[in-house]
C-alpha cells in the first residue's frame, strides 16, 4: 500500500511539475482597526500585484471575512469565510484587500495568496 501511495504521489508532482516551473506567487494583506473615539479607523497593508492572470491560492485569517479591491476601487470579491476566496480567478493588476471587521474585536488582518 505504501509503495502505491508513494508512485501516486510520484506520478502528480511528475505531471504538475511543468505547470509549477513557470508559476509564481504575490501576496497582499490588509488590515483594520475601527476605534470608538469619533468613529475613526486606520487601515494598512500591502497591495496585492499580480503580474499575470493568476488563482486565489491560499488565505490566511479574515475570520469575518474581507473584499479585494482593483485599482479603480471596483469590488471584485466579498468573501464571508476566508475558503470562499480560493480558487477565485484575477486578471493581471494591482488588488487593494480590506478585511470586515467585527464589532466586538474591531481589529482583524487578511493575507490573500495568488498563484499566477
Amino acid at each position: 500500500m505504501r509503495v502505491y501511495i508513494q508512485a501516486l504521489l510520484l506520478a502528480a508532482a511528475t505531471a504538475l511539475a511543468p505547470l509549477a516551473a513557470g508559476a509564481g506567487t504575490a501576496t497582499g494583506t490588509g488590515s483594520m482597526i475601527k476605534k470608538d473615539a469619533y468613529g475613526t479607523e486606520r487601515q494598512w497593508g500591502r497591495a496585492l500585484v499580480v503580474p499575470r492572470d493568476g488563482v486565489v491560492t491560499r488565505v490566511m485569517y479574515g475570520t469575518y471575512g474581507f473584499s479585494i479591491f482593483d485599482a479603480d476601487g471596483r469590488t471584485v470579491g466579498d468573501f464571508l469565510v476566508p475558503e470562499m476566496a480560493v480558487g477565485t480567478r484575477l486578471a493581471a493588476g494591482e488588488y487593494r484587500i480590506e478585511p470586515y471587521v467585527c464589532e466586538t474585536h474591531r481589529h482583524h488582518h487578511v493575507e490573500v495568496t495568488v498563484t499566477y
